[in-house]
């Protein structure tokens, strides 16, 4: 009897130990509350492009002008040479391009620093979907494998065009790699697989944190991506700089074909509009034309240029400003127009029709004429060299090499169980 008791609650006692032994067991992720697959809901990018002047790199110079062209340049070529002027149309155009500006190496590319944010609505209606699956390790000290799925927000360039964009419908992602997380320090690590194309960059010092008080959990996640910049390099990958290959494979290229245009139709870098392509050029400088480079202002500019550069007879400061300006060049005009000169512009533009001198009595109301009150008409039946109006340019399409940096905060959703019955 007493062996039986003895048995008995040996077993007993034997139940009561491994149930504790299970109820102990911890079955936590290796590498914690990270590990799950998770939905991208809010996305925010900032963009940093510096301008580089690198020996061998595509585009490279030691100054980049943004250069717009008359749009109606070879209109106007075919009426000078339907009145027998002997010019081409590449001589008008190259006579008639305007530099709006000019950027050096080492400043921001146009149009950056740049922010690109994405609510979770935002993500939807651009097409950005992506899913990552992070996987538990053996240990709490190795890493775990991660796998990337979707589509993602990429700015891309159009080499014909020199114009960088958003890539729309967005490219497709398929990473994957190993990663780790260390709560203590709050830092991430991600390092992507190295025989085959990724479009994560690897890093060892993200910022992540992750919440499941919360329904669904979420997870933050914020990395600098430094693998398109030369110096910054060596960050992603400690111990190696470019080469040759690097500059085929990470060089950027930005372009830009366009300005923000005002309420007036000008190009205006402080206007706050979509970059246009084509638009008036207006400058304070031009406040005789309304403020516009108009047909009559061009011929005006094209001639100035031209007596300041004579050199058996230069234009000199006729009005004793100590400055030798358009304003001279009115008065040198009004006195060929009162001794009969017959004096015209370089396009063959008459004086007396750049020049508006009212009835000729009134000296304080001579003006240069404002052609700004309409377009020029590029259409050679309809034009002459007398025919006035604001005139229309293109901006020609400027590449540059630049240093790349992005900055990405992240924001991610545990994506929901799905059960089948």
């Amino acid at each position: 009897m007493k062996s039986k008791l003895i048995k008995g609650l040996s077993i007993f006692l034997g139940g009561i130990l491994m149930f504790t032994a299970c109820e102990d067991e911890d079955t936590s992720p290796n590498l914690g509350d990270a590990v799950g697959t998770w939905d991208l809901v809010g996305l925010d990018g900032t963009y940093t492009r510096t301008i580089i002047n690198k020996t061998g790199v595509e585009h490279t110079a030691e100054k980049y002008p943004l250069v717009a062209n008359w749009k109606d340049a070879a209109v106007f070529a075919a009426v000078l040479q339907a009145g027998g002027v002997p010019v081409t149309a590449e001589y008008v155009q190259a006579q008639t391009a305007r530099p709006l500006t000019t950027f050096l190496p080492g400043g921001n590319a146009p149009g950056f620093p740049r922010e690109a944010k994405f609510s979770a609505a935002a993500l939807k209606l651009a097409g950005i979907q992506m899913e990552v699956d992070l996987l538990d390790s053996k240990s709490s000290t190795e890493k775990g494998t991660y796998t990337v799925k979707g589509t993602y927000p990429s700015l891309r360039l159009d080499p014909d065009a020199c114009r960088t964009y958003l890539m729309d419908p967005a490219p497709q992602i398929s990473d994957k790699g190993d990663w780790f997380a260390n709560y203590e320090t709050g830092v991430f690590e991600l390092a992507p697989v190295v025989d085959i194309d990724q479009v994560l960059p690897p890093f060892n010092n993200g910022k992540f944190t992750v919440n499941r008080e919360v329904e669904p959990a979420t997870f933050y996640l914020e990395f600098l991506d430094r693998d398109s910049h030369d110096e910054l390099f060596a960050q992603v990958k400690p111990g190696k700089s470019w080469d040759t290959k690097m500059e085929e494979d990470k060089r950027v290229i930005t372009g830009i074909n366009g300005l923000p245009t005002n309420a007036l139709g000008g190009w205006d870098p402080t206007a706050t509009t979509d970059a246009a392509n084509e638009a008036y050029i207006m400058d304070a400088q031009l406040a005789p034309w309304g403020g516009f480079l108009t047909f009559y202002a061009l011929n005006v500019l094209g001639e100035l240029a031209a007596k300041m550069a004579d050199v058996k007879n230069p234009l000199t400061d006729l009005n004793q400003d100590q400055k030798v300006d358009a304003t001279d060049l009115f008065y040198f005009m009004l006195a060929d127009i009162q001794a009969g000169g017959g004096g015209e512009s370089p396009f063959g533009v008459p004086y007396t029709i750049l020049t508006d001198l009212g009835d000729g009595t009134d000296q304080t109301k001579f003006k240069y004429r404002d052609d700004s009150g309409a377009d020029w008409v590029g259409t050679p039946a309809a034009i002459s060299t007398a025919s006035g109006g604001k005139l229309k340019y293109q901006i020609k399409g400027l590449c540059m090499p630049v240093n790349e940096t992005i900055l990405f905060k992240s924001t991610w959703n545990e994506k929901a169980l799905t059960t089948t019955n």
